[in-house]
């Protein structure tokens, strides 16, 4: 991950590294962390800082990440839901729908490279100077009632568009293969053997755990397969999404005293510590690429928003639809979190107790990241520089660059234009009306 040396022999900046993880929780991170049980979060945040982050309303994984990734609301980067309609038909959005440039871009149109894995809206992948693993929002799933109904994507053998360089997909689908062949293994060693059966409603929300773990686990494995590698990325982005799924699937059996309905001593014996897991699964991931980077790397990682107890009052039965036996949810926007530490960023303690302080909004992560790596920003990206991020004196030593935008009509005519199959198109919008987005 080192980026070529700078002209005249002097040493090139550091990379930066942005990590997503989709709903990460205060509440739920506080006590991990003081249980010394998130050792790779701590260190960032011993070595750094750590706050809270306001986000949007509502709070869409797809339009949240990819301001995330452009630094403009949804109504300008074009990517407001999961889809859209097209006269009287439905239509899944995807990376063709966005509107203005995201770091991957702007870094390639500097000539810096780019390694970009899993991050929401990026099928059909770009050319950029590096290499993009798309996540593909049509994930092909056992077709079992319910068991379908997982709205984060992952690769999907068969399908082209989803790598590039084109020429490395076979490479990277042989990375996936491998994992799915150890899946139940890496289940195990993370969520323990359950003690009871599972009725028929945990069976399906275990499913659907199941789905995001092994595409975490993927987008894990090509990481690390592009670090041992020596693939140049003076900016990575990798994206998790696992703590939002199990967030909305179980936080009744993590805070079972919320709800009215309470899981039985056997379904808690099962589940009560899925959420505490994931967490730890993460962080170990992070830990894990945190351990192959140049140490002086600048690592970011940021959640979209937080998570908290939704259907308090209600039944939890096997009837009903997947949206009602959510326990978790997110959409009044609780915020998310920010992790940062490495070269010119600040080291400021976390507070003793409570809640950190808020940091910044989603909107802020984009004018940052160009400012670390030294890249003009955008007059009309709507966020600001995270100037407590930074360590004291790094703007005055590199004051940011500013343009009136990076983007430009070329650039929207040459968007790639690659469409879904119908047939892979239609069953994801079922899986996203199932789960009440649609």
């Amino acid at each position: 991950l080192l980026p070529l040396a700078a002209c005249g022999g002097s040493p090139a900046p550091p990379p930066v590294v942005l990590i997503g993880v989709d709903g990460l929780e205060w509440q739920v991170l506080e006590p991990l962390l003081a249980a010394g049980e998130l050792p790779a979060l701590a260190d960032l945040a011993a070595r750094g800082s750590a706050g809270l982050l306001s986000t949007l309303e509502p709070t869409l994984s797809p339009a949240i990440w990819t301001t995330i990734a452009t630094g403009k609301p949804p109504q300008e980067h074009g990517i407001v839901n999961f889809a859209a309609l097209e006269g009287e038909r439905l239509r899944l959005l995807t990376n063709r729908d966005r509107r203005t440039k995201a770091l991957w871009n702007v870094a390639t149109d500097a000539g810096r490279s780019s390694c970009v894995i899993g991050w929401w809206m990026t099928f059909p992948a770009e050319r950029i100077d590096g290499v993009m693993v798309a996540q593909t929002n049509t994930l092909r799933q056992l077709a079992v009632a319910y068991g379908r109904a997982i709205w984060k994507g992952r690769l999907v053998r068969g399908l082209p568009g989803q790598v590039y360089p084109p020429q490395r997909q076979d490479e990277i689908m042989a990375v996936a293969a491998a994992v799915e062949s150890d899946l139940d293994r890496r289940m195990e060693d993370v969520f323990g053997v359950f003690p009871h059966p599972l009725r028929e409603l945990e069976r399906r929300l275990w499913d659907n755990t199941r789905w995001t773990f092994r595409a975490d686990a993927i987008y894990a494995a090509i990481a690390r397969r592009l670090l041992d590698q020596g693939t140049e990325c003076e900016l990575l982005m990798v994206y998790f999404g696992g703590p939002d799924v199990v967030g909305h699937r179980f936080w009744r059996y993590y805070r079972p005293e919320l709800f009215a309905h309470r899981p039985s001593a056997e379904e808690l014996a099962n589940f009560a510590r899925v959420i505490p897991d994931y967490y730890r699964y993460v962080d170990r991931l992070i830990g894990d690429l945190v351990s192959r980077l140049d140490p002086r790397a600048r690592v970011i990682v940021v959640s979209d928003h937080g998570m908290h107890a939704v259907n308090v009052d209600q039944r939890f039965d096997r009837d009903r639809p997947p949206a009602d036996v959510n326990s978790g949810n997110h959409q009044d926007a609780p915020p998310g979190v920010i992790f940062a530490a490495g070269a010119d960023l600040a080291q400021r303690p976390l507070p003793a107790a409570g809640r950190p302080p808020v940091a910044g909004s989603v909107l802020d992560l984009t004018p940052t990241v160009l400012a670390l790596l030294e890249l003009p920003i955008g007059r009309d990206m709507k966020g600001e520089i995270l100037r407590t991020l930074l360590a004291p004196g790094f703007l005055q030593r590199h004051p940011p660059a500013y343009v009136a935008t990076h983007d430009s009509r070329r650039w929207l005519a040459e968007r790639p234009q690659q469409l879904l199959d119908p047939a892979v198109e239609q069953e994801r919008l079922e899986q996203l009306r199932a789960l009440g987005y649609l």
